[in-house]
């Protein structure tokens, strides 16, 4: 069996590994349109439900990964110069996107993947030959647009404007902050992914582009803004660019999964947007997904549907709670003007995915110190009315 996978990021690099592994005689090979030892961004998240599978599936992978990764099981969230700290009874774990790559990228050097760098694939005709073509090229993939009648593509884009930088220092703990700045709505999201080195993705509303002039800035002014709003968070550290551009997210949906030998995975089958921070979990657990129903055996097509129909309804939630997720992004103004706890509340429950029996588990602390007392008068003062 001859695979063909497009895109070496973790999705497709991890699902090579897999399929390598348990099928030693496939030719299977990644084609990347990047150098080696090059890409883009700062640090990515996999929380410990990612980590907990990745232990079920590929436990190797985990004991190279786990001494590169940063862990924290707390979060900040600030409004208005007002702040609380979460604690949570998991943790995150971030490390240096590049770092994933490199381990990912020797694991499959070490089970027989050929991962061909500075490759971008052009057409169809560069992919004859191959029983299955994977898409695992993010969410400007190529094989959507080899193939655009065969996966179509639903696309809603988003007003607030972002920027991913970095930070030349450990921003602790992890935090989330929310501003006002000259009448403008500002956000800071940012964690530490490595020693001395944290991701800082920085945000503002539609109206704020415009009423506090960043639609008329150079992306340098902009970062400038971001660094004087956030000087105390910095603490002297810098803003580091990496293709730091401002820009509306687009979230992008493709509206059929498969065709033929052809499977989409990752970002270029449904883009993850970074309220939600799965993204990376989402793309690899896709590639598990992927990988289980091929070796069931029996025709490609036939285990392009079992992966389909395994991993839609997963995909479906996290597509809605995503949705939910920006949507409260995007009326981040209205939903400021609260005080902090209830902002925090508000937060935490805006997916519809966690209510307040699951905050309990989820953030115990926070429940139990500012929500259990309100519920507790709010049902006294039903009772005596």
């Amino acid at each position: 069996m001859k695979i063909a996978i497009v895109g070496g990021g973790p999705a497709g690099l991890f699902f090579a590994r897999l399929i390598k592994r348990s099928r030693p005689d496939a030719e299977v090979r990644v084609f990347e349109q990047n150098p080696r030892d090059a890409t883009y961004g700062f640090g990515v998240v996999l929380a410990g439900t990612a980590r907990d599978r990745l232990r079920e599936v590929d436990p190797e992978t985990l004991d190279r990964l786990a001494p590169a990764m940063t862990f924290s099981g707390s979060q900040k969230i600030g409004l208005n110069g007002d702040s609380l700290i979460l604690t949570y009874p998991g943790s995150s774990g971030a490390i240096a996107r590049l770092t994933l790559l490199q381990i990912l990228g020797r694991l499959c050097d070490e089970v027989g993947v050929e991962v061909v760098h500075d490759r971008r694939i052009a057409g169809a005709a560069d992919l004859d030959g191959y029983d299955l073509i994977v898409g695992a090229d993010g969410a400007n993939s190529v094989i959507r647009t080899i193939w655009p009648e065969a996966f179509p593509v639903r696309s809603h884009q988003l007003g607030n404007r972002f920027a991913w930088y970095g930070v030349d220092r450990a921003l602790k703990p992890n935090a989330l902050m929310f501003r006002y700045h000259r009448g403008g709505c500002f956000i800071a999201h940012y964690y530490t992914y490595a020693d001395g080195l944290s991701t800082f993705v920085a945000e503002c509303d539609a109206l704020t582009w415009e009423s506090c002039g960043l639609d008329r800035m150079t992306d340098a002014r902009r970062k400038a803004l971001i660094e004087e709003i956030y000087a105390d968070v910095l603490d002297g550290g810098r803003l580091l660019e990496n293709k730091s551009v401002w820009r509306r997210f687009d979230a992008r949906i493709a509206e059929r999964w498969t065709d033929g030998r052809a499977v989409l995975i990752g970002d270029a089958l449904r883009v993850a947007h970074f309220s939600i921070g799965s993204g990376t979990r989402l793309a690899m657990d896709d590639a598990v997904a992927l990988h289980d129903a091929l070796i069931e055996g029996g025709p490609v097509a036939r285990a392009l549907d079992r992966y389909v129909a395994a991993r839609r309804p997963v995909r479906d939630l996290f597509t809605d709670a995503t949705a939910r997720s920006y949507d409260w992004y995007e009326g981040v103004r209205q939903a400021m003007q609260t005080d902090l706890v209830s902002f925090v509340h508000d937060f935490l429950t805006r997916t519809g995915r966690v209510d307040d029996d699951r905050l309990k588990a989820y953030a115990p602390e926070f429940y139990a110190r500012h929500i259990a007392p309100r519920r507790a008068q709010d049902a006294g003062l039903e009772l005596t009315a």
